[in-house]
């Protein structure tokens, strides 16, 4: 049955895939916006304002009412206009007793999975605003007003998700820092999975409300550690292993609270401390209401390529640092004088037999990395110790010859665009088990038989 359905939070990655699942279905939607958009039916909504429950009864007759509302505003940062207090707690509590006052049938809470579950003294300001407003939705519900129900999804991701943007950005650098050792449990889900999940809440019969209670946690067939998914990322965009480099919460915490100058909206102190205290469900209602297990993310997480040379450039950089490596040895070994490496080693506290010791070590590595470079295939380590190589080398010699980095011919800062050229092969090492990654936009490959069609369509957007 065809329903008029008002969303409040369309713009957003969550809002936006509910929307347009809602007019897949055949529903009639109305977005709720702050401003107008161009070509959309919408109702004025701003969260911000003071807007009291008969204000909203008033608007939303005025509108020519609805049989379902759904919520799912969210912010993870506050400002000094939008406020947790009223974008999640004041603005929708006035929302649902308004809502009930304008005779609507339903309402749909978009919560987040862990409110209300962890000590209140854990509970972040994000997460105990929200839990203000499903307690009031629930309120409403227990006194018979309206029919509810509050959806509390994991760590949602496809696309349109900052979060997911985020750790797919962490996810491609060569050196993958984690939150201690990475083991935090996540189970994401799809958005557009749940989106499918609460459009078939919005579309049912009888009251939601009597399915299981009134609170429903959806997620995804999984649970992972962190580095697990960031894993997935990794595979999904054709990446090989990185380097695994756990970082102390303390210095996380430090980069959480330093990440809100910036402009994003997924790393702050809130989502770091929600991370640290897991993301998984008690009861999953995902199958329940899809009628199927949810899909896992190695099959529903569809990326482009992050970093694909060509097989004839990938090779013409392996071999021109590989003559680089072992000319530099050649040369070092033929002239020991006149390449003046002895002056070099001296000038860095290596003289007299040491400098010949040092100047043999020297030669040894960088003829074992230029080697190493003629293979077929070199692995991300190969990489990790040229880079680490330039670093040492340009360093060392900037602070013990300092004159070397203010030369014309520019001795020194050459090894810059060597150690780009490094990283690039670096980024583009594939990944170790190619069948599982997945199609990508363009390819000639057909998607895997498990996989959902929806994966292989075009990008949503919002």
């Amino acid at each position: 049955m065809s329903r008029r359905i008002l969303i409040l939070g369309a713009s957003g990655c969550i809002g936006g895939a509910i929307a347009s699942t809602l007019r897949a279905h055949g529903h009639t939607v109305v977005e709720g916006r702050r401003t107008a958009a161009a070509g959309s039916d919408y109702v004025h909504c701003d969260f911000a304002e003071d807007v009291s429950p008969q204000a909203w009864a008033e608007r939303l007759t005025l509108a020519g009412g609805f049989d379902v509302v759904i919520n799912a505003v969210g912010i993870l940062m506050q400002d000094s206009r939008n406020r947790f207090e009223r974008i999640h707690a004041q603005g929708p509590a006035a929302l649902f007793r308004g809502a009930a006052l304008a005779g609507v049938q339903r309402v749909i809470q978009i919560s987040a999975l862990g409110v209300g579950s962890q000590p209140h003294h854990l509970q972040t300001p994000y997460a105990l605003t929200k839990l203000q407003a499903d307690e009031a939705l629930l309120g409403l519900v227990r006194q018979g007003l309206l029919d509810g129900v509050v959806v509390r999804p994991s760590l949602v991701y496809g696309p349109g998700s900052q979060s997911a943007a985020l750790f797919q950005q962490l996810a491609r650098m060569p050196v993958v820092g984690l939150p201690g050792l990475g083991r935090q449990r996540v189970q994401p889900i799809h958005v557009l999975e749940l989106a499918e999940a609460v459009a078939r809440m919005a579309g049912h019969a009888s009251p939601i409300a009597s399915v299981d209670g009134a609170v429903h946690e959806l997620a995804g067939p999984q649970v992972l550690s962190y580095r697990d998914m960031l894993q997935h990322y990794r595979r999904a965009q054709g990446l090989g292993e990185p380097l695994w480099m756990p970082v102390p919460m303390p210095f996380m915490r430090l980069g959480a609270h330093m990440a809100q100058w910036f402009d994003q909206q997924a790393f702050s102190p809130d989502t770091l401390t929600m991370l640290e205290h897991g993301n998984t469900t008690a009861v999953n209602a995902a199958h329940a209401w899809l009628g199927r297990e949810p899909t896992a993310m190695e099959q529903a997480l569809v990326l482009p390529t992050w970093v694909a040379l060509p097989t004839w450039m990938r090779h013409g950089l392996q071999a021109t640092l590989a003559f680089m490596w072992i000319y530099t040895a050649l040369i070092t070994v033929a002239w020991p004088q006149a390449s003046h490496v002895l002056d070099l080693l001296a000038r860095c506290g290596f003289s007299g037999e040491w400098g010949w010791r040092m100047m043999a070590l020297s030669c040894t590595i960088n003829t074992a990395m230029g080697l190493t470079l003629l293979r077929r295939h070199p692995g991300a380590w190969t990489y990790a110790l040229q880079a680490g190589a330039i670093v040492g080398y340009t360093a060392t010699a900037a602070w013990n010859m300092p004159e070397l980095t203010i030369d014309h011919c520019g001795p020194l800062v050459k090894n810059v665009p060597v150690l780009a050229s490094v990283m690039l092969l670096w980024l583009s090492v594939p990944a170790l088990n190619p069948a599982v990654t997945p199609c990508h936009p363009g390819s000639n490959e057909t998607p895997h038989a498990d996989q959902p069609t929806w994966a292989h369509a075009p990008t949503w957007r919002a």
